[in-house]
């Protein structure tokens, strides 16, 4: 095989495949991970992770991520990764991002795979971090078969045609493995567990650090403390993005204006929420909106 070199993070160049919505990440190594807030993209995203340890906060969890996992994660789905990642054992991986209509065409004669496609895509998943029982060279392959591709990309649509069947080959790896049932990590609730799911119950009334922390009888700051450590990220920083989640959900769903919506998820300041709403997903609430009537 070949392709295998890593790729330094900050010469690496994202292969977009004929403006139709691919990207590719190839082998990019960190040997440092800076934090990152909790973040969601508009498509599908597959992460690989070839070396490295870390966690992944996702759907009020978190769990541990090391060699050979596969992430799935659905469009606008909040999340956080963070690794502990150094210049002796750095963070490589390779992440696929795709716009999920451009798929779906090639999915037409395959039953099986087209329903786990569209719950991908569409509904709840029951398992997205996926721990493989064997050998990753099947994985790897495909990947290494995916960037000589986006390498040698040229415009055709043939080649556009073998990238989509190459992403059906990982959906229908990944589905394999989703129902060997690998995933969730078995193990007590964590404290930023805790945390996450009492802002699920809480997040669209004002914060109060104080009434959390008698909830999980600790002291604000012993609170503050160990869903940092645990996430590496802040309490603050969750409640946001959870509440832009939301957002985006009614921005969707109901015709109410945006002020309203910024109301509704606990952000009752007009141009705070439109500012925060961009900076998380990238579109202001309007765009947003427009978005999903396409």
């Amino acid at each position: 095989m070949k392709n295998t070199k890593h790729v330094d993070e900050r010469a690496q160049v994202f292969h977009v495949l004929n403006n139709r919505g691919v990207r590719l990440k190839y082998r990019a190594v960190s040997y440092e991970y800076p934090p990152i807030t909790y973040h969601y993209h508009k498509g599908i995203e597959v992460l690989f992770v070839y070396q490295g340890k870390g966690t992944l906060t996702l759907n009020r969890k978190i769990y541990n991520l090391e060699a050979g996992c596969v992430v799935i994660l659905q469009p606008f789905q909040l999340h956080r990764i963070q690794f502990d990642a150094t210049p002796q054992n750095p963070y490589v991986r390779t992440v696929l991002t795709f716009e999920p209509s451009i798929v779906a065409p090639h999915l037409k004669n395959f039953t099986v795979l087209s329903r786990f496609f569209d719950q991908v895509w569409k509904e709840q998943m029951t398992n997205q971090v996926f721990r493989e029982d064997r050998d990753s060279t099947y994985m790897i392959g495909v990947l290494e078969r995916f960037n000589d591709l986006v390498t040698g990309w040229n415009e055709k649509d043939e080649d556009h045609e073998t990238a989509s069947m190459l992403i059906l080959n990982i959906l229908d790896y990944l589905s394999s493995l989703h129902i060997g049932g690998f995933g969730g990590v078995a193990r007590p609730e964590s404290h930023a567990e805790k945390i996450m799911n009492w802002v699920e119950e809480h997040f669209t009334e004002p914060f109060d650090l104080i009434e959390l922390a008698k909830e999980l009888h600790l002291s604000k700051n012993h609170v503050s403390r160990l869903f940092r450590t645990e996430t590496g990220g802040s309490i603050t920083e969750y409640v946001i993005a959870r509440r832009v989640r939301q957002a985006c959900w009614l921005l969707k769903t109901e015709s109410k204006s945006i002020e309203q919506i910024g109301s509704l998820v606990g952000i009752p300041n007009f141009p705070y929420f439109c500012r925060i709403f961009k900076k998380i997903t990238g579109f202001t609430p309007i765009q947003y909106r427009k978005s999903q009537l396409n």
